[in-house]
């Protein structure tokens, strides 16, 4: 038995390779930065959110391979957002806590990483009904400005224009000055929040441009945050991920989640196959047909760019999609490889639409499509093989003959 610390959580790993994790109460925390009103639109006073901004000399574009046993390494980022996370989970912001959540490692050439975790099946906000990919923003339906103050964790500041008049100081912390608070009321605020029913440690969900109210459909600039957002943990095991209307996104308000998982997914060291450019394909082996992209050096816009340009064509063309962001191996590198990359796959699927939740011992969402697979229900759990696992997902996926046309679409946008 063997023991991995991370963020105030810990994890014991035994020999049958079922896990159970728990917090480790340090006493409560109070929040460095907090609001006056319940919401955060109507009359709430930005300047008392906690403002944490970042350059490109923050973003963290390598890490380590994963070991049997390895101390998990954190960015300053990871630990802003873990010690605000855990100071929200103190105050009692969160639905559930993660005290029972089990963790087993699906035999096989997969290694799946299932996980049982009965209280979010239970206990989630329902999910909004949802029949089409267009569904314009509802005021009247939930959505981010409707949260609760002690929700909120930071605002993200990305700080890529030095000029003044871009509303971004290069300082973090509470915005205080009064002359810096007007001109940031140019621009809508990126704000990170807590998932109140949470998927594992550290979940949170990152919606840009909170005050635009933009629907659950991606833009260029939303991608590029998502991939600096991840970029800016050292954690090996901290991903990323988006459901389009349609492919389980539970509310129709532009936003990305985030999380901690401290076991590798095989497909972070997948070898997808080339298909145009840069691009690349996942092979008949894998039983979700979809896209890969890898960052090239530093250049985080033309890796948003790639990727927007296929979400792009899918949102036109009304096919449901998962956005996965991960680190892995760069594209041939084995896992064992020092080479390594973010890596962002991209899935089309088939729809759900109505806001149905299926009767499969998981739904295949963003982080099911990439070998983590959140459990409802313990029967499942316990009963769930990798076979298993490969037909629904499967059966959820992209039929394989409709992705042979999908690709030849695709080639055309990207040339």
């Amino acid at each position: 038995m063997y023991r991995l610390v991370r963020c105030r959580c810990q994890r014991v790993l035994f020999n049958n390779n079922i896990s159970c994790h728990s917090r480790i109460s340090s006493g409560p925390r109070t929040m460095a930065a907090s609001l006056g009103n319940d919401r955060v639109l109507n009359g709430y006073n930005s300047e008392e959110i906690y403002r944490y901004t970042y350059t490109s000399e923050d973003l963290v574009l390598q890490s380590s391979p994963w070991k049997k046993t390895m101390t998990f390494s954190h960015s300053k980022f990871d630990e802003e957002l873990c010690r605000r996370w855990d100071a929200a989970m103190d105050a009692g912001m969160f639905r559930y806590r993660l005290d029972s959540v089990q963790t087993r490692i699906l035999p096989g050439h997969w290694r799946f990483v299932a996980q049982l975790n009965v209280k979010r099946a239970q206990e989630r906000r329902a999910p909004q009904s949802i029949i089409g990919m267009n569904h314009p923003f509802d005021p009247n339906r939930f959505n981010f400005t409707k949260i609760k103050p002690g929700e909120i964790l930071f605002e993200l500041c990305p700080h890529r224009d030095p000029s003044p008049d871009n509303g971004t100081t290069t300082h973090n912390g509470p915005t205080t000055d009064e002359g810096t608070a007007s001109k940031r009321v140019k621009k809508s605020p990126h704000v990170v929040i807590i998932n109140v029913s949470p998927l594992e440690y550290g979940n949170v969900l990152m919606v840009p441009f909170l005050q635009d109210c933009l629907p659950q459909v991606l833009t260029e600039e939303a991608l590029l945050l998502a991939i600096e957002m991840t970029l800016l943990s050292r954690h090996q095991g901290f991903r990323m991920g988006y459901n389009s209307l349609c492919a389980f996104a539970s509310v129709n308000h532009l936003h990305f989640h985030g999380y901690y998982l401290e076991h590798e997914l095989a497909t972070e060291s997948y070898a997808p196959v080339p298909f145009h450019s840069d691009v690349h394909v996942f092979g008949s082996d894998y039983p979700a047909p979809g896209f890969a992209f890898q960052l090239q050096g530093a250049d985080v816009k033309r890796l948003a760019r790639q990727v927007y340009k296929v979400a792009n064509y899918l949102q036109k063309r009304e096919i449901a999609h998962n956005v996965f962001i991960t680190r892995g191996t760069q594209f041939g590198e084995d896992a064992s490889s020092d080479n390594r990359t973010l890596r962002v796959y991209l899935w089309p699927r088939r729809p759900v639409t109505a806001g149905a939740k299926n009767d499969f011992a998981f739904n295949a969402a963003l982080c099911e499509l990439a070998g983590h697979l959140p459990i409802k229900v313990e029967e499942g759990f316990e009963a769930l093989t990798e076979d298993g696992a490969v037909q629904d997902l499967k059966t959820q996926s992209f039929p394989t003959e409709e992705f042979e046309t999908l690709k030849a679409e695709i080639r055309t946008v990207l040339q």
